[in-house]
């Protein structure tokens, strides 16, 4: 199949999602399928083995890192030479509603995959500014979506909760991870020192998450306050790095920046516990990367996290918001060796089978579920038009506030785009390229 893949995000930015489409662009070669893949240009965009047709973008004023494109015809001429098959939208909103529109004004009809892999119209409440637009958000996604042959999404929770908000032909894109790589013999002494700041007598707490609003990172100053025999590790970068220095400031807690590849493993495997607290999460990318090294998770009962972890058996679930029971289950794993030492077992083994190769070859059955699906050529609803004429003006309103802020501000963005997120492309495509 020719496949035309359009991400919402994608590199230089480092997140679940992003992880998700290169593991995509990684199997779907090997089925002998040809990819294009469109995004927002940033520096690094283009570093994978796979045409890239990168478009014009801006940065989102309140998210720095979010970039969204901004499609034209000229985008459209290329997708008509490359000629796909199928178009898959991953993660669309700004940029892939806008693609969707600028293709269908174009007269270009290709069968569509859509999905869903964030709630966008749960995590603005994070940010005061946009917490108004929930309704609105959760509006478009579902107007959008519906026009696509086969939506996916990551796992049963959300499968449930998009057809009870009105989405359809929800089907299960099977969550995976790279168990080779995230494994527990990663553990290794010279990590675990880094993660501590040299203090090798404490417990090592770990959480993976992009440093924003919606992650609820803050929420763990809470536990590690209540916790003087333990340190956490903070991985990860993000525009809410500050406030959250501030926010932990006095405990034992290490910001250690992003982590990839082979150290990121090592970081799993040498903490443990592994305690998060993000309840927006579609599944959860890292809650799997840590069980697959068997380190065992402190979670919320919330979003498609549950679908994951088995409470009190892979890991354990605490109830939304409520620090004292996430400190309870933690002290649990840090105070017992034994049942430490079970649950840990218990969780590599939960996801041994389940591989990218299997997750992609659910993917491309959607492809070819789609392909199949007879179309018709109609005129768009007014519904539809009022979605077009919505998300056109959002995004007119998103750039005009961003260009009111590079006046205001210097030429340094706030969350600059580091060495490091750049080559991020080149390491994670080493092994194909």
């Amino acid at each position: 199949m020719r496949v035309a893949i359009v991400s919402e995000v994608f590199l230089p930015k480092i997140d679940g999602v992003v992880n998700r489409t290169l593991n995509l662009i990684r199997q779907l070669p090997r089925h002998g399928d040809e990819l294009l893949i469109v995004c927002p240009q940033a520096p690094g965009c283009d570093q994978c083995p796979v045409p890239v047709l990168d478009v014009p973008s801006f940065s989102f004023p309140l998210y720095p890192e979010y970039r969204i494109g901004l499609p034209d015809r000229r985008m459209a001429e290329r997708l008509r030479r490359f000629a796909p098959d199928v178009m898959h939208y991953v993660n669309p909103f700004a940029f892939g509603f806008r693609c969707h529109d600028v293709l269908r004004k174009a007269g270009f009809r290709v069968p569509s995959v859509f999905s869903f892999h964030t709630l966008y119209g749960e995590f603005v409440k994070g940010y005061k500014a946009l917490k108004p637009m929930s309704a609105l958000i959760w509006w478009l996604m579902r107007e959008y979506h519906n026009r696509a042959e086969v939506n996916l999404t990551v796992s049963p929770i959300m499968q449930t909760e998009l057809t009870r908000r009105g989405f359809q032909r929800v089907e299960l894109w099977p969550p995976a991870v790279d168990s080779d790589l995230f494994h527990p013999r990663r553990r290794d002494a010279a990590m675990r020192s880094r993660l501590l700041g040299g203090r090798t007598d404490r417990k090592l707490l770990l959480t993976v998450s992009r440093l924003a609003p919606e992650k609820n990172v803050g929420f763990l100053a809470e536990v590690v306050k209540a916790l003087p025999g333990a340190a956490l590790a903070i991985v990860g970068d993000g525009p809410a790095r500050r406030d959250l220095e501030r926010r932990f400031e006095g405990l034992d807690a290490h910001f250690v920046g992003y982590l990839k590849g082979e150290q990121l493993a090592a970081a799993y495997a040498s903490a443990d516990a592994f305690v998060y607290a993000s309840e927006t999460e579609t599944m959860g990318n890292v809650v799997l990367e840590a069980m697959a090294c068997g380190c065992p998770v402190v979670a919320p009962h919330a979003g498609g996290i549950p679908n994951l972890v088995a409470h009190a058996h892979t890991g354990f679930l605490f109830r939304p918001g409520d620090a004292a029971d996430a400190l309870h289950w933690t002290r649990v794993l840090l105070s017992d060796e034994r049942r430490h030492a079970q649950v840990s077992q218990a969780a590599r083994q939960a996801i041994e089978e389940r591989n990218w190769e299997q997750s992609i070859g659910r993917v491309r059955q959607a492809y070819e579920q789609a392909i199949a699906l007879p179309r018709a050529v109609a005129r768009p609803t007014w519904r539809e038009r009022t979605a077009r004429v919505t998300m056109k003006s959002l995004v007119s309103v998103f750039r005009s506030t961003a260009r009111r802020r590079k006046r205001r501000v210097p030429a340094t963005p706030a969350f600059p785009v580091s060495a490091a997120q750049v080559a991020v492309g080149q390491e994670a495509f080493a092994a194909v390229s």
